[in-house]
């Protein structure tokens, strides 16, 4: 459990001890999933993967006016819609059915047992566009590493050919069209022909250049005939100043003005005629002209389509074709183990610091210092495989005085004496735990033990009040006890009893009292233990959980000093604060905290070694 940061930082150490703590998980981890990986990767039959790289260009070389047409056309779509266009017909299931029947790949076993294998062929074919570049590689994977080469170059020359066919199929459509359109056409332009002749026939012209020539004669005639009229009315009108109207001269010179006016009458007529022929007659000859152009554009690009239908270009082509590869591509097996050792570390470290943060339990005496703020006394380790019998371990100082158990109770012993005084001197001192099944009678019974052997004259007074063991652990009677002295059916000196431990005594508590809490709560208790004072130097008090029944809270106050027992890496840290908190409230006295069932394998252990190393010094 992580130091709380309102009491102080973290620091590197505390993740080691984490580490340390976990080391198992951590082991297991690493140990566990590599070898996972390892099996299923040596079992996996082999991937091979062949690539191709085929160049896509944006367009097809350019042969012909009408390809370049037809690529002006094209430029017009998005480029990125044309390459992904691209890389779909490279994928498609047209060519994987076309390469499926063509290498005969329904005899492959692998395939044999597919409900779909030109699908099973397409799951194993990869695009791979080259960033920045016109270059495409095409995957392919097999358990055969010369297959999947085959089948990566039949693809890609089935693509190129494919285009080309297609290309082609165009290019006769094309034809097609054309051969309509220049049909129709050559009819147009032999008709316009025929109007324009059968017009000049019917009207007798001649060239243009001599129509012409007609036209800036009947136009020199004009201007001829117009002076000579201008003439004429100018001598009429000098006439008229001489003559009469009846006179034969002028009679004469109006009918010579008469005839100059029909002849201008006639001859602009006849201009006006041989224009009107000449409009109509150019209209016919620029129809057959266009028509003729026109005839002659198609006739030239459909001999150009033709000439495109049979050169064989394609806007693609092979880089590198594929080589059969020389090694799998997957699995890598010592980069898979490589990376699982790995992902195992760090999933053991991860899972260390989350159970970490989720661990409320309490490990170490910094535990204590920093959450609970109470004196540690010490640790009691676990008792492992050599004592499993309860009543033998509530004996274990007596039975095995050098063992590790012995030296965890004098360790805990001096840390008691060191808080007495000869003021406030701890006669009376109450074991208890925040939960049952902490270790209590255990740490009682050894603590009493250890006080004795250092000549105390030692009194063990077993106050559950519900169930007891010590007079199996010790070898004592059962009856009289606590119980019967509370209700007065028993002598003081009846219930103390010797046990084969020198200088302690044991007052058993026997089966349950029905009113434990209300004799308890007497003042009789409280002489009794003033009594008890007198005749002993060390009396050593058994008390249930704080928190499970009232008896523990009726008694911390009667006793001169409270230690509370946790189970080490057992007892929820929001328990333990419980504990405390009623024993204050009970006005009890905490002389500290002692850790019980410290497991020696763990990382108190390396605490537990510094601490009594430190003891000894």
């Amino acid at each position: 459990m992580l130091p709380d940061p309102e009491i102080r930082q973290v620091t590197l150490n505390d993740y080691l001890k984490i580490l340390k703590r976990r080391r198992k998980l951590i082991v297991i981890l690493v140990t566990a999933i590599p070898l996972i990986v390892a099996i299923v990767v040596f079992s996996m039959k082999p991937i091979y993967r062949a690539t191709v790289s085929i160049l896509i260009e944006k367009s097809p070389p350019k042969i012909t006016k009408f390809e370049e047409l037809r690529q002006a056309q094209m430029g017009f779509l998005d480029l990125q819609q044309y390459y992904q266009t691209q890389y779909k017909i490279l994928s498609s299931r047209t060519l994987a059915e076309k390469i499926f029947a063509e290498l005969n790949l329904g005899a492959v076993k692998e395939f044999q047992n597919e409900k779909d294998p030109v699908d099973k062929l397409m799951e194993n074919i990869n695009i791979e566009p080259v960033k920045n570049s016109q270059i495409v590689l095409l995957h392919v994977e097999d358990t055969d590493a010369a297959r999947s080469s085959m089948i990566a170059n039949a693809l890609a020359k089935a693509y190129l050919q494919q285009y080309i066919e297609n290309r082609g199929a165009e290019a006769k459509e094309a034809t097609k069209w054309l051969e309509i359109q220049l049909a129709e056409i050559k009819k147009k332009a032999q008709e316009s022909e025929e109007a324009l002749n059968s017009y000049i026939q019917e009207t007798k012209m001649v060239s243009t250049p001599v129509t012409s020539d007609v036209e800036k004669k009947i136009k020199s005639l004009l201007e001829v005939l117009k002076e000579e009229r201008a003439k004429a009315e100018t001598d009429l009108a000098s006439a008229l100043k001489r003559y009469k109207e009846k006179h034969p001269k002028i009679i004469a010179m109006r009918a010579d003005l008469n005839d100059l006016n029909n002849k201008i009458d006639q001859e602009t007529a006849s201009l006006l005629d041989l224009n009107q022929k000449m409009v109509r007659y150019n209209i016919l000859k620029k129809e057959a002209q266009a028509n003729q152009g026109l005839y002659d554009a198609m006739l030239t690009r459909m001999q150009e389509t033709n000439l495109s239908e049979k050169l064989e270009t394609t806007i693609a082509r092979i880089v590198d074709e594929a080589k059969v590869p020389d090694h799998p591509y997957r699995p890598k097996k010592a980069l898979d183990i490589i990376l699982s050792v790995f992902f195992a570390l760090f999933c053991g470290i991860g899972i260390s610091f989350i159970l970490e943060y989720l661990e409320s339990s309490v490990y170490t005496a910094e535990d204590i210092n920093a959450y609970l703020r109470l004196p540690f006394l010490g640790y009691i380790t676990s008792f492992g495989n050599y004592m499993n019998v309860d009543y033998e371990k509530d004996a274990a100082c007596h039975k095995r005085p050098d063992s590790v158990i012995a030296e965890n109770c004098r360790t805990a012993m001096d840390s008691i004496l060191f808080l007495s005084s000869p003021e406030k001197p701890l006669k009376s001192i109450l074991i208890t735990s925040a939960t049952p099944k902490e270790g209590v009678t255990l740490v009682a019974s050894n603590l009493a033990t250890v006080f004795s052997q250092a000549g105390e004259n030692t009194l063990l007074l077993d106050a559950t009040m519900r169930a007891s063991r010590m007079c199996r652990s010790f070898d004592v009677s059962p009856e009289p006890g606590l119980k019967d002295f509370l209700a007065g059916n028993a002598a003081l000196l009846d219930i103390i009893k010797p046990t084969f431990v020198k200088g302690l005594s044991v007052i058993t508590s026997c089966s349950g009292l029905s009113s434990a809490s209300s004799a308890l709560s007497s003042d009789k208790v409280r002489s009794f233990m003033e009594t008890l004072k007198v005749d002993f130097d060390r009396i050593i008090i058994d008390c249930p959980p704080i928190l499970s029944v009232a008896d523990a809270s009726l008694l911390v106050n009667n006793a001169d000093g409270v230690i509370l027992v946790i189970k080490g890496g057992h007892t929820r840290l929001d328990v333990i604060i419980r504990a405390k908190e009623a024993i204050l409230q009970a006005k009890g006295n905490i002389l500290g905290v002692l850790i019980d069932d410290v497991r020696t394998a763990e990382e108190d252990r390396g605490y537990y070694n510094h601490y009594y190393e430190n003891k000894r010094t």
